[in-house]
């Protein structure tokens, strides 16, 4: 039983002596004065990422940084949809696929590549048009009467121009279709 009582009475004395030393685990109060300043937090702001563009090169390197140094995150390819934000030194931070980077932005373009529009055949007229523009049958005009089912502006302008239905892809009558495409 003594035995017992000196082996906690060590471990007591261990533990007040490692209080002493080593101090509490309470954290100490701070003391505010009254007119005194509040201190300052700079929070970073996320990345604003407010225009898109499109990738111009055959392929082009997102790095982790603002030069040619910088480690390479991704290549992204021809004609990737990016949103542009923070522009540096000729450099441009982006995000792409999910990822954020930067590119240089000599590689960069405000609009898609134009992709060309479907071969349609015309077919032959047997009477003249006497000067009157002639609408495509129905036949010869494709499915395509959404603007989400369009790929460029020229191909809007050709459905409005040519098919009897293209006039809905005027959606406010001004003769731009597909605004979104065509801006």
């Amino acid at each position: 039983m003594r035995k017992l009582f000196w082996i906690f009475a060590g471990i007591m004395m261990l533990a007040a002596l490692g209080n002493i030393i080593g101090g509490t685990d309470t954290p100490a109060t701070a003391s505010v004065r009254p007119g005194a300043e509040a201190a300052r937090v700079v929070v970073p702001e996320a990345p604003r990422f407010d225009a898109t563009l499109y990738v111009a090169a055959s392929s082009l390197n997102l790095r982790e940084a603002p030069s040619t140094n910088g480690r390479v995150l991704a290549s992204l390819k021809h004609d990737t949809k990016v949103m542009a934000g923070e522009r540096r030194s000729g450099w441009v931070l982006v995000s792409a696929n999910g990822q954020v980077g930067w590119v240089s932005a000599q590689y960069l373009s405000g609009t898609p590549a134009a992709r060309v529009a479907p071969a349609i055949s015309v077919p032959a007229r047997s009477q003249p048009g006497y000067g009157v523009v002639q609408r495509q049958s129905e036949a010869s005009c494709p499915s395509r009467r959404y603007c989400t089912q369009i790929d460029s502006c020229e191909e809007a302008r050709w459905y409005l121009a040519n098919c009897s239905w293209g006039h809905r892809l005027d959606g406010d009558n001004d003769g731009v279709p597909c605004e979104a495409l065509c801006r």
